[in-house]
C-alpha cells in the first residue's frame, strides 16, 4: 500500500473498549490524539536523555556561576531579587 504524501504511516493501537467508545461518542479524532500523545512522550524522553547526557556539564556550569556569578550581570536591566 503506498504511503500518503502527508508523511503519516498506518499502525495498530490497542485501546480499552470503553475509551474507544467514549471517544467515538464525543467525535474525538483518536488518531490525532494518539499522534499528539506520542509526540509529547517523544519530546519528554528526548529532554530526559539530553539532561542525563549533559548532567555533568550542567553541574559544572552551575558551580561556576555559583563561584563567579552570572556573566554580564552588571549589564542586566531587570534585576530579580
Amino acid at each position: 500500500m503506498p504511503q500518503a504524501s502527508t508523511g503519516k504511516q498506518r499502525t495498530n493501537v490497542t485501546l480499552t473498549a470503553a475509551n474507544l467508545a467514549a471517544a467515538r461518542e464525543l467525535g474525538l479524532n483518536v488518531s490525532a490524539i494518539s499522534d499528539a500523545a506520542v509526540s509529547e512522550a517523544v519530546r519528554a524522553a528526548r529532554a530526559r536523555a539530553w539532561a542525563a547526557e549533559n548532567a555533568e556539564a550542567i553541574s559544572e556550569r552551575r558551580a561556576w556561576i555559583e563561584a563567579n556569578g552570572t556573566p554580564l550581570a552588571d549589564l542586566q536591566v531587570l534585576k530579580v531579587d
